[in-house]
C-alpha cells in the first residue's frame, strides 16, 4: 500500500513536470517565431532557459497551489473569503517565482556562456524587467492551475456520485427483481399444494409421490440464483411441473413441444415458461374438462426469440378484453426489469376456443447480468 502510494506520488509529479516542460518549449518556439516573422534575431539559448526555467519553477509551485485548493476551494458558503485568500496568495507567489526563475536562469546563462563563449556580451536580462514581466504571467498561471484543479475536481466529483447513483440504481434493481420472484414461488407453491390435496382425497399413493416431486422443484426453484437460465434448463423446470399436473389431470393433459435444438442454450428469464404453462393450466384446463392439448414452442422472429404456450381451454369470451392476472402480470413486470422496451408480453385468445401467450425477448447465447442501462 505504501509502495503503490509513493509510486502514485511520483507519477503525478513527473505529469506536472512533464507538463510545464511542454508549456515551456511551447512558449520558446512561439517567442522564436514572433521574433522571425518581424525580423529580429534572438538567442534560442536564452530564450530557452528563461521559458524552460520559468515553467519548471512554476512545476515546483504546481503542488502548493493545489494544497491551496483543496485547502481552500471555490465552492460552498466561504466562496468570496477563499476568492480572497486565492488572490492575496497569487500575488505573493508569482513574484517569488518570478525573483526564483531570475536567480537560477541567470545563474544558468551567465554559465553556459562562460563555457561556450567566454569573451563575448551576455545579453542577460535586468532584475526589474525580468520581475516585473514575469510576475502578471505568474498571476494568471496561479489562477489557471487553480481553474484547472477545480474544473479536474468537478468532474470527478461528478463522476462519482454519476457512479454511485449507478451503484444505488443496480441494487434497487436487483431488490425489485428478487421481490417479484418471491412472489411467485408463495403463488407456485400454493397452486401445487391444491393439486396435491385434491389427490389426497382420490389416491394417496400418488399424492405422496407428488409431494416428493413439489420437495424437489421447489428447491430448485428456491436455490435458483440467476434471473436468466437456458432455455432448456427451463423447460426440464417445467417438465417437473408438468408431472405434477398431469397426474391432477388423469392424463387428460396432453403436452406438445416444438423447439429447436439449436434455441435450447439460449438465455431465458427464469420461470417465464412456466409462470405461461401455470396459467393455462389454471385458466383453460381447470375449467373445461374438454380441454386436453398444451403447446410450448419457441422459434426466431426478427432477430429475437418468441417463447409461446398454447392451451385449447375456453378461451376468453369475444369481445371481452384480456386483463392480467397476478402470475402474467408478475412475468411482465421481470421482463420490463431485464430487458426494458426490448420485449414483450402479449396474451391473445383464438376464435371463441383457446388461448396463446408469447413472450418475446432478445435472443443471447451467453449470459449477462441485467442492469438497469437496458431500460
Amino acid at each position: 500500500m505504501q509502495q503503490a502510494t509513493l509510486d502514485m506520488g511520483r507519477t503525478r509529479w513527473i505529469s506536472i513536470l512533464c507538463a510545464w516542460t511542454i508549456v515551456g518549449l511551447l512558449f520558446t518556439v512561439q517567442e522564436i517565431a514572433v521574433a522571425k516573422v518581424h525580423g529580429g534575431h534572438v538567442s534560442w539559448v536564452l530564450v530557452g532557459v528563461i521559458e524552460l526555467v520559468y515553467w519548471n519553477v512554476w512545476a515546483a509551485y504546481t503542488p502548493l497551489v493545489i494544497g491551496l485548493a483543496k485547502r481552500f476551494p471555490l465552492t460552498g458558503p466561504r466562496f468570496v473569503s477563499h476568492i480572497a485568500i486565492h488572490t492575496i496568495a497569487s500575488f505573493l507567489m508569482a513574484p517569488l517565482a518570478s525573483v526564483t526563475e531570475y536567480f537560477v536562469s541567470r545563474g544558468l546563462l551567465e554559465l553556459l556562456f562562460r563555457i561556450t563563449d567566454p569573451g563575448a556580451p551576455r545579453p542577460l536580462p535586468t532584475f526589474t524587467g525580468g520581475v516585473v514581466s514575469m510576475g502578471l504571467t505568474g498571476v494568471i498561471t496561479y489562477w489557471l492551475v487553480i481553474g484547472l484543479y477545480q474544473a479536474i475536481h468537478f468532474y470527478h466529483a461528478a463522476m462519482e456520485r454519476q457512479t454511485r447513483a449507478a451503484q444505488l440504481e443496480t441494487q434497487l434493481f436487483h431488490a425489485e427483481f428478487e421481490n417479484l420472484k418471491s412472489q411467485l414461488h408463495p403463488h407456485f407453491l400454493f397452486n401445487s399444494l391444491h393439486t396435491i390435496g385434491i389427490l389426497m382425497q382420490e389416491n394417496v399413493d400418488a399424492a405422496s409421490h407428488l409431494l416428493v416431486c413439489l420437495g424437489d422443484l421447489l428447491r430448485t426453484a428456491l436455490e435458483r440464483r440467476d434471473n436468466e437460465i437456458t432455455l432448456q434448463s427451463e423447460l426440464e423446470f417445467v417438465g417437473k411441473y408438468l408431472e405434477i399436473e398431469q397426474t391432477r389431470f388423469h392424463d387428460r393433459l396432453k403436452v406438445h413441444m416444438d423447439v429447436p435444438p439449436d434455441l435450447l442454450g439460449v438465455y431465458v428469464q427464469s420461470l417465464a415458461i412456466q409462470s405461461l404453462v401455470e396459467n393455462a393450466i389454471k385458466h383453460g384446463f381447470s375449467v373445461d374438462s374438454a380441454a386436453g392439448r398444451l403447446e410450448i414452442a419457441a422459434h426466431l422472429h426478427d432477430g429475437r426469440v418468441c417463447l409461446c404456450v398454447r392451451d385449447d381451454g375456453p378461451g376468453p369470451a369475444p369481445g371481452s378484453r384480456l386483463r392480467f392476472g397476478v402470475g402474467l402480470t408478475n412475468v411482465q413486470s421481470r421482463l420490463k426489469q431485464l430487458y426494458g422496451d426490448k420485449s414483450s408480453l402479449e396474451l391473445t385468445g383464438g376464435d371463441g376456443r383457446g388461448c396463446e401467450a408469447i413472450i418475446t425477448i432478445p435472443l443471447r447465447s451467453s449470459h449477462e447480468d441485467p442492469s438497469p442501462h437496458r431500460r
